[in-house]
C-alpha cells in the first residue's frame, strides 16, 4: 500500500477513486470481462443488499494495478481507506447506493469469479 499511496495525489478531493498501475504483476484480479459463452450465476454476498453477477469456471487474471478508494476525514484532514483491491476500476453494482449511470452497462459485461465467495443464506 505505501507504494500505491505514494502515487496518489488528493488535490483536496473529498473522495478519491484511483487506479494505480505499478508496472509489474502484483497479483490477480477477480472482476473480469465476460463473454456470451460464459456461464453466469447471480448470488447475494454477505453484507450486500443485492445480487452479484458471478462467472463460473474462469480463473483470476494477472494484474499490474491496484484500485484504492479513500475518503477525506474532515476532522483530521487525513484520508481513510474505504477499499483497496488488486484489479482495475469497476463501477458500483447497480443496486449499490453509489451506483452510477454506467453501473448497469459495466455489470452486464463483467463478473466476479465464482470461487468460494461467502454467500448469504437463502434459508429463513
Amino acid at each position: 500500500m505505501p507504494e500505491v499511496l505514494a502515487k496518489v495525489s488528493s488535490h483536496e478531493r473529498e473522495i478519491l477513486i484511483e487506479q494505480v498501475d505499478l508496472g509489474r504483476i502484483v497479483g490477480q484480479k477477480i472482476c473480469i470481462e465476460t463473454s456470451p459463452s460464459d456461464k453466469i450465476v447471480y448470488a447475494q454476498r454477505v453484507h450486500r443488499k443485492g445480487l452479484t453477477r458471478f462467472v463460473m469456471g474462469r480463473e483470476p487474471e494477472d494484474c499490474s494495478s491496484v484500485v484504492v478508494i479513500l475518503k477525506r476525514d474532515a476532522d483530521s484532514e487525513t484520508y481513510v481507506c474505504l477499499s483497496a483491491y488488486i484489479g482495475t476500476h469497476s463501477e458500483p453494482e447497480p443496486w449499490d447506493r453509489f451506483a452510477t449511470p454506467q453501473s448497469a452497462e459495466f455489470w452486464m459485461t463483467h463478473a466476479l469469479i465464482w470461487d468460494g465467495e461467502e454467500i448469504a443464506s437463502s434459508e429463513l
